[in-house]
């Protein structure tokens, strides 16, 4: 939806748009139009002033996580915030841009687990 929002030509109707990772990464690539702001810059005063109080807002991190934190945040503050669902590793498949997309080779420890709708 935002991919659409964005480019539906009514720039009238486009969200705020806040990047959470790093300054480092947010230089590799972002969505474009996105301000980079830090999860724990989030909060401060000065960040908030920033903020469009009348606009919808869209948070996004690598993979959805952080995002929401951030979003439970804002929406606690009266901002009108939503998460992008699966962060950058759903905008792009470029692995220099979503470092944090998930690989089971490397990241998946492979541990057992049980079925059923039983505590074992």
């Amino acid at each position: 939806d935002l991919f659409e929002n964005l480019n539906d030509g009514d720039t009238e109707n486009d969200p705020y748009i806040i990047s959470l990772r790093s300054a480092e990464d947010y230089a590799k690539g972002h969505i474009p139009g996105a301000v980079n702001i830090g999860l724990a810059a989030l909060a401060d005063p000065d960040s908030l002033a920033k903020l469009p109080t009348d606009r919808k807002i869209v948070v996004y991190c690598f993979t959805g996580h952080t995002g929401s934190q951030a979003t439970a945040i804002l929406n606690a503050l009266g901002y009108d915030a939503s998460n992008l669902k699966f962060g950058m590793t759903a905008w792009t498949m470029d692995t220099e841009v979503a470092t944090g997309a998930f690989d089971n080779d490397t990241s998946c420890m492979d541990y057992p687990f049980v079925t059923g709708t039983s505590p074992k």
